[in-house]
């Protein structure tokens, strides 16, 4: 089973090690990293009308976003109505995890080869305000860093949804730390100190938690 405080860490420490940059880029590429995807787009309000990609790892998560867009229809989408995990192989029917026709066949002209697409809701207060959606995902499950083994299609599913909700601070606003209580602000100090992260980074992996 997922252990969400060790995952959070690890993407704390991920993000303070990269170079600088924005902090949802660097939250982004460090998720697509510990999932040893290919790459990643996070897409805001994907349902309605201000739907817009707050960024893209890579050429390809930015074009299966525009190909999700522009049919109504993919894992993303999905993912933000149901309000939980949605996955397809593209190129690979046969394996497909969700029955997606229009967006498998677009899709399938941008992947090379046989490539897992899986969708997570970006959570706030138990409701969806993004989604992300990863590529490249290796096919037997990516490699369970600190446990020297590969993790099972289950234990993808749940390590993306925490990583995923670690994205929603940065979405909906991490606040200010005049906000937190005395006890935040310890934690949030501790944070700091343990990994070399920026008051406002570290406050929202808390806030994930």
């Amino acid at each position: 089973m997922t252990d969400r405080t060790l995952l959070l860490r690890a993407l704390a420490r991920v993000v303070a090690a990269a170079p600088a940059a924005p902090v949802t880029e660097r939250l982004c590429r460090g998720t697509v990293g510990l999932l040893g995807a290919g790459g990643a787009v996070l897409t805001c309000a994907p349902a309605g009308p201000s739907r817009f990609a707050a960024f893209a790892t890579d050429d390809v998560a930015a074009r299966l976003d525009e190909i999700e867009e522009l049919v109504g229809d993919g894992p993303g989408l999905r993912a933000f109505r149901s309000g939980r995990s949605v996955g397809t192989v593209l190129g690979d029917p046969d394996d497909a995890a969700e029955d997606l026709p229009v967006f498998a066949v677009l899709a399938g002209e941008v992947a090379d080869g046989a490539v897992a697409v899986r969708s997570w809701p970006v959570r706030s207060g138990g409701s969806a305000v993004a989604v992300l959606t990863v590529h490249g995902l290796p096919l037997g499950g990516p490699q369970d860093e600190g446990r020297g083994r590969p993790s099972g299609p289950g234990e993808t599913v749940q390590d993306g949804q925490v990583l995923a909700d670690a994205l929603a601070p940065v979405v909906v606003g991490a606040g200010g730390l005049d906000l937190l209580d005395r006890r935040v602000h310890r934690a949030v100090g501790m944070v700091v100190a343990q990994t070399g992260l920026a008051p406002e980074d570290a406050t929202a992996l808390l806030r994930a938690r």
